[in-house]
C-alpha cells in the first residue's frame, strides 16, 4: 500500500534532510568556488549546476521522508545560512521562496511524484538564482564592500551589475537554471529507480 502523508516531520525525517542538505551546500560551495573565475558561468550557471548536481539528493530525501515541509525547510534553511554569512535581508525572500516551493507540492503523496517534485525542485532553484539579485537591488554599496572582501574582482561585479538591471539577462539567467534544475530532476529520478531503490534506500 502507498504512504500517505499524514505525519510531520520526525527526528529521524530531519536527519535525512540534514544529510542530504549538507551535501548538497557543499558541493554548490566548491561549484561556487571552481566557477568564480570565470564570470559569466558563475552569473549564469552555478544556480544552474547547482540544481543539476542538488536534485538527487534532494530526490533521495523527498521519496524517503515523503512529508509536506521538506522543501519548505530546504529553502528556508538555505536563507538562514545566508543569513549567518552576513546577508541578513535575504531571511524573508527565502522564506517567501520556501512557501512558494512547498505550495507547489500541495496533495497527497506528492512528494514521490516525478512531475511535483520537478516542478517543486525548479522553483526552488529559481528562487536560489533571483536570490543573486537582491543584496543588489537591496543596497548596491554595501553589497560591493562584501563581494569584494569574498574574492569577486571588478569584472564580476559589473557583469552582475548589468545583469540584475536587465530583464532579458535575468530572464536568461532563470531560463538556464529552470533547464539545469529539470535534466537534474530527469537524472536523479533515473538513479532513484535503478540504484537507491533497489539498494532500499528510499521507497
Amino acid at each position: 500500500m502507498e504512504q500517505t502523508v499524514k505525519r510531520k516531520i520526525g527526528v529521524r525525517d530531519i536527519m535525512t534532510i540534514a544529510a542530504m542538505m549538507v551535501i548538497n551546500f557543499a558541493i554548490a560551495m566548491v561549484i561556487g568556488m571552481v566557477t568564480l573565475p570565470f564570470p559569466a558561468v558563475y552569473l549564469y550557471g552555478s544556480a544552474g549546476i547547482d540544481a543539476l548536481i542538488g536534485a538527487t539528493f534532494y530526490l533521495v530525501a523527498a521519496n524517503r521522508i515523503n512529508k509536506h515541509g521538506l522543501l519548505f525547510a530546504w529553502a528556508a534553511v538555505y536563507g538562514l545560512i545566508q543569513g549567518v554569512m552576513g546577508y541578513m535581508f535575504l531571511v524573508p525572500y527565502f522564506l517567501i521562496v520556501a512557501l512558494i516551493a512547498e505550495l507547489c507540492m500541495v496533495g497527497k503523496n506528492t512528494y514521490r511524484s516525478a512531475v511535483r517534485n520537478r516542478i517543486g525542485w525548479m522553483v526552488n532553484s529559481i528562487g536560489n538564482f533571483v536570490g543573486c539579485a537582491v543584496p543588489l537591488w537591496w543596497s548596491w554599496d554595501s553589497y560591493q564592500e562584501m563581494a569584494a572582501s569574498s574574492g569577486f574582482d571588478a569584472n564580476t561585479l559589473n557583469m552582475q551589475l548589468s545583469m540584475v538591471t536587465s530583464p532579458a539577462l535575468m530572464l536568461l539567467g532563470v531560463v538556464i537554471t529552470a533547464a539545469l534544475a529539470i535534466l537534474g530532476t530527469l537524472f536523479g529520478q533515473r538513479l532513484l529507480r535503478k540504484h537507491f531503490q533497489k539498494a532500499g534506500i528510499v521507497g
